[in-house]
């Protein structure tokens, strides 16, 4: 059964560490799409936001190769901060998976914070504001495209959603 997994969080809330631990759990078939990722293989910068549109591109139509697979878990790891970027996006790809799931990250703001320092490439704190500021929570166009919907609000939930997965 193919299966989508649609990521949704600011910036350090563990969006990437959930998606290498899964991939260490399950093992076979997990495919990361990470727009950070990307801009890394293609500009050789994960900072560089200056041809975001390939990118995005790029983002997109992985997954309609990967959904080949059907033992495939795709997981799309990037912000997605808005209900119009989860649902316009993603709504063209529901058809080519079995499953496809959000997993929204809202850890506490003081945690977030202090685990974007710990990345390799930490956001500015202004930005990191910025995008508390513009992210939206679960609406109803995510609970009519996705089948299911997790949301992570502390670390220790993580083992538990990966068994649900």
């Amino acid at each position: 059964m193919s299966k989508l997994i649609v990521l949704s969080g600011v910036p350090g809330s563990g969006k990437s560490y959930f998606s290498k631990l899964l991939k260490k759990v399950k093992q076979k078939h997990i495919y990361i799409i990470s727009s950070d990722e990307l801009r890394s293989l293609v500009l050789n910068n994960q900072q560089d936001l200056s041809q975001d549109d390939l990118i995005w591109k790029l983002f997109y139509e992985l997954p309609r190769v990967y959904c080949k697979d059907k033992d495939a878990y795709v997981i799309l790891d990037a912000c997605h901060a808005t209900q119009k970027i989860r649902y316009e996006n993603i709504k063209p790809l529901e058809p080519l998976f079995d499953e496809v799931s959000l997993v929204m990250f809202k850890l506490d703001k003081q945690l977030v914070f202090s685990q974007n320092i710990e990345r390799d490439f930490p956001v500015p704190n202004k930005v990191l504001e910025n995008f508390y500021d513009y992210f939206q929570d679960i609406g109803d166009s995510d609970k009519k495209l996705y089948k299911h919907i997790y949301v992570i609000k502390d670390n220790n939930s993580l083992a538990t959603l990966i068994d649900r997965i």
